[in-house]
């Protein structure tokens, strides 16, 4: 009787175990599941808070319906048909002469960096507009891989110098060249070896006052005589000049400065201090556009040459704060009226000039005023 006891005690407690084992299975694999369900909520949920967090960027950095902005293609690069620049090498005043008409070059000075340029890079590549970019040979060096994306989308590089120390640079026609030179072997670096279109811009403009200003004359016949055009510009947004100015106050004084001309080549800078000059890019390009603006690379100019031209009166604050006003007559032919008006408060002290277009004289007569 007792061994039938003990038989039947060890057959309960074997269920027992059995029905034990079972419930901790089944505990486990509905604990597993839970588990696996709020990892799935959870991915869900973060999916949709990133989606709803780009939303709301795109929205605050651009309109729902990004302006259609014309550009032309690459194939249409026609600086063959300008002066060569052993003859006429001021690319600003063969802008003035060439009979375009409301034709935008956006530059970039100083660059490339790595937190900015790829930033105006990605505004630029989204509304499908060519620019320019005046880059320091010795950054082209350190950022190489950013320097190539320049060239890659599409982008023209041209010469900025290779150091950007006005000290070095402008001690001598020769030293001058020298970095010029070098500059243009960096840039031929990314360029997988092509040809360049010699074009540069002086760090802290070309005019004939301020620092370094008798120098800066002789360097413009030593770029001659080497066949490099150099530009200034005629509008810019402010970002190099006065106190720090936000995405809006950027625009602002682009609209400010871009009044009156008729063709504009645009100063900005892609330098590692100018997150506002990314930020107010969109809305800069969009203004343009809605001006009736194209956009176009400095070696894409549309040139035969108007009967009738004057000399856009240019800014001249480069980087650096370095500031050489602007000349307020010139050599142009009377075909607008220069006024002395009140500085901006950010600019210099300098008096700045507004100009008047004058009258166009009829279409029939193929006479182009160039503003």
């Amino acid at each position: 009787m007792s061994a039938s006891s003990d038989f039947e005690y060890t057959r309960r407690e074997r269920r027992r175990r059995e029905r034990l084992r079972k419930k901790r299975i089944r505990a486990v694999i509905i604990l597993v599941a839970l588990i696996g369900i709020i990892v799935l909520i959870c991915a869900a949920v973060s999916t949709c808070s990133k989606n709803n967090d780009t939303d709301e960027n795109l929205a605050g950095n651009m309109p729902v319906e990004t302006a259609e902005v014309p550009t032309p293609p690459p194939a249409e690069i026609k600086t063959s048909n300008i002066p060569p620049a052993s003859e006429e090498n001021n690319l600003l005043q063969i802008i003035a002469d060439s009979g375009e008409s409301k034709h935008c070059y956006l530059t970039f000075d100083d660059g490339p960096t790595e937190n900015i340029t790829p930033q105006i890079l990605d505004v630029l590549r989204r509304y499908n507009v060519k620019a320019t970019f005046f880059e320091v040979g010795s950054l082209i060096e350190a950022n190489t891989d950013m320097a190539r994306r320049v060239y890659e989308e599409g982008h023209l590089i041209a010469n900025h110098s290779q150091g950007h120390n006005y000290e070095k640079l402008y001690a001598s026609t020769e030293t001058f060249m020298t970095e010029m030179q070098s500059c243009e072997d960096a840039i031929k670096s990314v360029m997988n070896g092509e040809d360049t279109f010699r074009l540069m811009r002086f760090p802290g403009g070309s005019y004939n006052a301020g620092d370094h200003a008798s120098m800066k004359q002789e360097c413009k016949e030593a770029l001659k005589q080497n066949n490099f055009y150099y530009i200034d510009w005629n509008a810019l947004n402010g970002d190099a000049e006065g106190k720090t100015k936000n995405a809006s106050e950027l625009l602002e004084y682009l609209k400010q400065t871009a009044q009156g001309y008729n063709n504009l080549i645009v100063l900005m800078h892609d330098a590692s201090s100018k997150q506002a000059t990314a930020d107010a890019l969109p809305s800069i390009i969009e203004y343009l556009a809605g001006e009736g603006y194209t956009f176009h690379r400095l070696d894409d100019i549309d040139y035969h040459a108007a009967v009738s031209t004057n000399s856009p009166a240019a800014d001249s604050n480069d980087t650096d704060g370095n500031t050489s006003p602007a000349p307020t007559g010139g050599t142009d032919s009377g075909s607008y009226t220069t006024t002395t008006v009140a500085p901006q408060s950010s600019a210099s002290d300098a008096p700045q000039t507004s100009q008047t277009p004058a009258t166009l004289a009829p279409a029939s007569t193929g006479t182009i005023v160039i503003q």
